[in-house]
């Protein structure tokens, strides 16, 4: 039997669709289970044991009606029996629909029910993404214990040579950007923070953060840091990461990965959103600010009302 998954857009949300592509492969254990993906988030899932074959949409083919046809009817060729979809969008329903799968199961909303076989009511509470995404399958036990990202020995191998070649030990993740620039780290509190810091910092990011890194750096000259933003593809900033002693998150799929891969990570939320999109497993504590006031949704008050000892406490409390 053939199930696929339609995986979520973004890298964070990917990673937290990684305990429900555990428990459909628990749950089926002898289907062959395909992920239809987003080029850019697939590094999330190669290499795991759970997946058997990975569609890959390229950006130049995520967008369109034509594209939007052309991939529904490559997965009609897939014979496919269940179809789930993880993101909310009228699109991913349609190519469902499309794919001709005698199984289609997502959340009912923005009118899109006509296209699946089975609706799901939306939580009337605030559920964290990756338990919205597990009841699509009925799960209730939601404890994370299992393995969800896998290296190949050869990247590990990789990365440590990477990690020798810059001539830093022990160094510890830096992740202080975001795709929303209010969620990003503001310069000021990165000063504040590291300040008297005595770690060798990666600062990790896309190839567009490359300059916001080397102000962090300049700002910052008594620290080691080193800016590694947009010299690594996703798979290998994940096999570096994997080698940190621990890290500092923004609310990011970064953070998001090294979590998962059991990292201990320090995440820095506000506007109210840790309840929906923290990071999931026990190698992370989150520090949020928001609930000191009505959330403006801006993330202005939350991220900068974080001090020193805030970040210290929490680090102490993981290493």
């Amino acid at each position: 039997m053939k199930i696929a998954i339609y995986s979520p857009n973004w890298v964070g949300d990917a990673a937290l669709s990684l305990p429900f592509i555990y428990h459909v492969k628990q749950k089926y254990p002898n289907s062959e289970l395909i992920i239809i993906c987003k080029e850019w988030v697939q590094s999330v899932y190669q290499n795991n044991p759970n997946i058997n074959k990975i569609i890959s949409i390229a950006t130049t083919e995520s967008r369109g009606i034509t594209n939007t046809f052309r991939l529904g009817f490559l997965l009609r060729k897939e014979n496919i029996q269940i179809f789930y979809t993880l993101t909310d969008s009228f699109r991913s329903s349609f190519v469902l629909w499309l794919s001709k799968s005698k199984k289609r199961i997502g959340y009912n909303l923005q009118g899109r029910g006509v296209f699946l076989t089975v609706k799901i009511k939306l939580p009337l509470k605030k559920t964290h993404r990756y338990k919205k995404y597990l009841k699509l399958i009925e799960k209730d036990d939601t404890s994370i214990n299992q393995k969800l990202i896998f290296f190949k020995k050869e990247e590990i191998e990789w990365a440590k040579h990477e990690i020798k070649e810059l001539g830093i030990k022990n160094p510890v993740g830096l992740f202080p950007f975001s795709v929303s620039e209010t969620r990003t780290f503001p310069n000021g509190k990165i000063s504040e923070w590291l300040k008297g810091s005595k770690e060798n910092f990666l600062i990790f990011g896309a190839k567009n953060d490359s300059q916001k890194a080397n102000v962090i750096i300049n700002k910052n000259k008594n620290i080691s840091m080193v800016s590694l933003c947009g010299k690594y593809s996703l798979r290998q900033s994940m096999a570096l990461i994997s080698l940190c002693k621990y890290a500092l998150a923004a609310d990011s799929g970064l953070g998001h990965i090294s979590s998962i891969i059991k990292i201990p990570t320090i995440s820095f939320f506000g506007a109210n959103r840790a309840l929906v999109t923290k990071p999931i497993g026990k190698s992370c504590v989150v520090i949020d600010q928001s609930n000191r006031c009505n959330p403006c949704k801006k993330n202005i008050c939350c991220l900068k009302s974080i001090n020193k000892d805030d970040v210290n406490s929490s680090i102490n409390s993981l290493i």
